[in-house]
């Protein structure tokens, strides 16, 4: 059991740093192991230093590689530590983006309960909504697809 000190100060780093809190708390589901840590390969933790430090990144890369799932952590991360973020995720089709939106709940339900800082006020299979004022929301390719959103 961690101290109120120790709790405000992994919130703090967390908060500051999603390669840590990426490392530290957040979980994936292995298809042989099931639950486990996602302890990311060096490649992947630039690439979320890489979301973090620039708005606009292009990933030229094999299947596999484990993308969508540091970028659902990343937009767990995004949503529950800063306010009003407003995140877009354009899947190829509905089933892709449905399973986007499972990635970012399963980060948040693996999560310790106080680092979920912020509450989830709406759940449904293609978007999340919190107290904060973030949403993540997965929506299937379309020709408007983004329009008239004001993204983070």
């Amino acid at each position: 059991m961690l101290s109120k000190k120790e709790i405000m100060t992994e919130v703090v780093r967390s908060g500051k740093d999603p390669v840590y809190f990426s490392n530290r708390y957040a979980k994936i589901s292995h298809p042989m192991h099931g639950l486990i840590s996602f302890d990311m390969y060096p490649f992947q933790e630039d690439a979320l230093r890489d979301f973090k430090k620039n708005r606009f990144n292009i990933i030229l890369k094999s299947r596999q590689l484990g993308i969508s799932t540091i970028a659902a952590g990343y937009a767990a991360w995004l949503a529950i530590f800063h306010k009003d973020k407003n995140i877009l995720i354009i899947a190829t089709k509905l089933a892709v983006a449905q399973n986007f939106i499972r990635k970012v709940k399963f980060v948040l339900q693996s999560m310790p309960n106080w680092l979920l800082l912020p509450q989830i006020i709406n759940n449904n299979k293609q978007a999340l909504e919190f107290s904060n004022g973030s949403v993540v929301k997965a929506i299937p390719t379309s020709d408007d697809a983004g329009r008239s959103e004001a993204l983070s």
